[in-house]
């Protein structure tokens, strides 16, 4: 469904280690607010408050993503599946998180969006558009990620 890939100037382990760290989310999150907390070593919640620019709707949203390290995989890099859970608005997510080394201190992260379903009440308000903003908002992470370790 969608896929963005980006290399960063930063090692696979620290990338690897930071994802599971509530700082580099709510840095690299293109929200006016987030705040992350991990409820457990592989899952953090979050509490987000935006605005979609496109279609000036706030959005307040509640949640949890669950990371399942698949581990590595050869010439392919480390694989995290991500899953939303407890979502009232996101009715499904799945997704795969790949980060391959590139050398020393240079990474490529993937991220490949298999299924993304929303409640029919958040569907209505966003129209067509859903695509769209998740396109944009997945591009300005990785931009926000190449960014923090330039």
């Amino acid at each position: 469904m969608i896929s963005k890939v980006v290399e960063v100037a930063c090692s696979k382990e620290e990338l690897l280690k930071a994802m599971y760290t509530p700082e580099l989310w709510e840095e690299i999150s293109p929200v006016k607010k987030i705040v992350v907390n991990f409820t457990a070593p592989n899952v953090f919640h979050s509490d987000i408050y935006d605005e979609i620019d496109l279609i000036k709707i706030p959005i307040e949203m509640s949640g949890d993503l669950v990371m399942i390290d698949k581990g590595e995989e050869p010439n392919k890099g480390n694989l995290i599946d991500l899953n939303v859970r407890n979502n009232k608005d996101i009715h499904a997510l799945e997704a795969r998180l790949r980060i391959k080394s590139l050398g020393p201190n240079l990474s490529k992260v993937g991220v490949f969006i298999h299924n993304f379903k929303l409640t029919s009440d958040f569907l209505n308000l966003l129209g067509g558009a859903s695509e769209l903003v998740l396109r944009t908002k997945l591009s300005e992470i990785l931009r926000n990620l190449e960014k923090k370790y330039k």
